[in-house]
């Protein structure tokens, strides 16, 4: 399967998320936000390195040990950081 996650919640509902294109909403880095009013929402590296991975693996019936991991620009940055910081997984 290949999935195209988005980068970051929408309709959140926090003051300035539209304000910026690196920033909020249009943000493409997959990390965890850790100050509020952010930190309730945009949790995108939990997202994209645990929630999702187990969703499609439950839906799809995939095994986890046949994963990998790319992106585009920001995305492929995100992509290199959660294979770096985590090459214990199966990416």
């Amino acid at each position: 399967a290949i999935v195209l996650p988005d980068t970051s919640p929408r309709g959140a509902g926090v003051d300035g998320e539209e304000e910026s294109w690196d920033f909020g909403t249009g943000a493409g880095f997959y990390i965890d936000a850790t100050v509020a009013p952010y930190a309730e929402n945009y949790k995108m590296y939990s997202y994209i390195t645990r929630e999702l991975p187990a969703l499609v693996e439950a839906e799809f019936n995939i095994s986890p040990q046949l994963r990998s991991i790319s992106g585009h620009s920001m995305g492929g940055h995100g992509a290199l950081v959660i294979a770096l910081k985590d090459a214990g997984e199966s990416w």
